[in-house]
């Protein structure tokens, strides 16, 4: 009896005792990070689960708007994103990849989402397109000029009857259609974008550089390749105007510019394919050529895309005294001086 006493207590005590950790049996559990991860953790191998397991440092990166050291743990996803853009924006790359390197998690997607917020790009390239030709000048713009224009004598400036009171998004809403003009002035960032609507009448283009100081006063001047200033004009609210402004890569700017903002005039015309590859490959022989350049692809209503054009830009000699070709511009300099000229009469 003894014997049998001291057997049962044995089983007890057995029964009692913690037994060693032991992995799923073999065929229960499917092969795979995570199967291997359940064994890593069964073992207790915690040095392991901590390497695979992604973790998030706590970094600060500094903010190239307020200039101050953001912790980025602490935003969201979209913050985050957004601090990306603004980073990419100001050519920060040490701070992106300091924030990258924060958020492994998210490093691929932070990069890719925030390029598409700061391009103005929203559809896909043709493979016969050159992509976008932003002004790498924040400050340097072009404008497709109408026949009346004379940038070098008049500047650039709403014509005469426009309604002071109109808004930047009428304005671009609009567009040059409108029966009333506005007080803003519509310029684009690429030189491409002003070429393909110029090469339509081969019509001139200038160049412009704005103020020092211009961007300081608020409200004169919107970039719409700037998300923050595209969604001052619109309120997050603009359809297709917005997306035209930002394709465009617009800028409006209120009460145009002067004369002494303008840098060059060009004239721009359509090359054949043969003309743009020999301008492309070999030195050309045209002094006055500036630069050939080839349109992003079209469109059309049958949802037809059509091959990008070659266009030439060339160097275009202004006459900065000729008389203006409308009868609306009866209060411009040059019909002041007209005006306060003694008349000779015989």
């Amino acid at each position: 009896m003894y014997a049998q006493g001291h057997r049962a207590q044995q089983r007890a005590q057995d029964v009692a005792r913690p037994k060693p950790a032991r992995g799923p049996r073999p065929g229960t559990r499917p092969p795979g990070s995570e199967a291997l991860l359940s064994l890593q953790r069964t073992a207790g191998n915690a040095a392991v689960v901590r390497a695979v397991t992604p973790m998030v440092q706590r970094v600060a990166v500094t903010d190239p708007r307020s200039r101050q050291p953001v912790e980025t743990s602490r935003l969201t996803p979209e913050e985050r994103v957004q601090l990306a853009a603004q980073l990419l924006r100001a050519k920060k790359t040490k701070e992106l990849d300091r924030l990258r390197a924060a958020h492994p998690d998210e490093r691929d997607s932070l990069s890719e989402r925030a390029l598409r917020a700061i391009m103005p790009r929203y559809r896909d390239v043709h493979a016969e397109s050159e992509g976008e030709s932003e002004s790498e000048d924040p400050n340097v713009f072009y404008r497709t000029l109408r026949p009346e224009e004379l940038p070098l004598r008049n500047g650039l400036r709403p014509p005469v009857g426009h309604d002071p009171s109109k808004s930047a998004a009428d304005h671009i809403r609009a567009g040059s259609r409108a029966k009333v003009k506005s007080s803003w002035v519509s310029f684009t960032r690429s030189l491409k974008t002003a070429a393909a609507w110029a090469a339509e009448n081969e019509s001139r283009i200038a160049k412009v550089k704005l103020p020092a100081g211009a961007r300081v006063e608020d409200g004169r001047v919107y970039d719409t390749t700037d998300p923050e200033q595209l969604a001052a004009v619109f309120g997050g609210n603009g359809g297709s105007a917005e997306n035209f402004a930002k394709a465009s890569q617009e800028v409006v700017v209120k009460g145009g510019l002067g004369a002494e903002a303008v840098l060059e005039v060009f004239k721009a015309k359509y090359l054949s394919p043969e003309e743009y590859e020999q301008h492309k490959t070999a030195p050309t022989t045209d002094s006055g050529l500036y630069a050939v350049v080839r349109t992003r692809a079209k469109v059309t209503e049958n949802k037809q895309k059509l091959r990008p054009k070659p266009i030439g830009i060339y160097n275009h000699q202004e006459t900065a005294l000729a008389a203006p070709k409308r009868k609306d511009r009866d209060d411009s300099p040059e019909n002041d001086e007209r005006r306060n000229r003694a008349r000779i009469t015989s």
